[in-house]
């Protein structure tokens, strides 16, 4: 990759590279793609791909009452029956 490259993906990413900190750039950039081109030199063949089973993790709602309502809604500033009484928080 030389310096027009460099420019190029740094305008396609829209990154400003000061002038002088192109050079450098272009030598850490080069750096990596050898990285990867050795990556690339990795035998794979006797390798399978590691693949998630595609399952729903999620269990089925359940409703569970609590022995003590009582006790846990005194804990509530204000109470409607047997449920939390909040302010409304959605503006119209």
């Amino acid at each position: 990759m030389d310096r027009d490259g460099i420019l190029r993906i740094a305008k396609l990413a829209r990154l400003e590279i000061e002038d002088g900190k192109i050079e450098k750039f272009t030598e850490e950039f080069n750096k990596i793609l050898s990285y990867f081109e050795k990556l690339g030199e990795v035998n794979t063949k006797d390798i399978s791909p590691f693949l998630l089973k595609n399952e729903n993790v999620l269990r089925e709602d359940e409703v569970i009452r609590f022995k003590d309502r009582d006790r846990i809604l005194g804990n509530a500033p204000d109470r409607q029956d047997d449920f939390f009484k909040v302010k409304k928080v959605i503006e119209e």
